[in-house]
């Protein structure tokens, strides 16, 4: 659990300070927050959605099925050519990582509420 924390926070990190940098060179700087505020508003339209399904298929499907995305999306925002690809990579593995994630991954689910 300890790995998984590390790797998260280092990841939101490196890719926090990049976003910046990345999109100042296609010229779309001001959408920096735009980006944040779409994947703020999917990921929490998708926090319940996803424990739902961690909750009905075995979690370690749903573990890997949630890393192969946020993978997908890495590589999709490494590879890009515009802020369109960007934004839509940013969004895609936001709302699949974002805060509140490790959560998910950890909670059991016969615990009560």
């Amino acid at each position: 659990m300890w790995l998984i924390y590390f790797v998260t926070a280092f990841n939101w990190s490196v890719t926090g300070n990049l976003a910046p940098y990345i999109l100042s060179d296609f010229e779309a700087h001001s959408l920096v927050t735009v980006i944040g505020i779409v994947s703020g508003v999917l990921g929490a339209a998708l926090y319940m959605p996803i424990a739902k399904m961690l909750n009905l298929f075995d979690r370690s499907y749903g573990f890997l099925f949630l890393v192969f995305l946020s993978i997908i999306g890495l590589i999709t925002s490494a590879v890009c050519k515009n802020v369109q690809t960007y934004a839509a990579a940013q969004v895609s593995y936001i709302s699949v990582t974002g805060p509140g994630a490790d959560s998910r991954y950890s909670q059991q689910s016969d615990s009560p509420a």
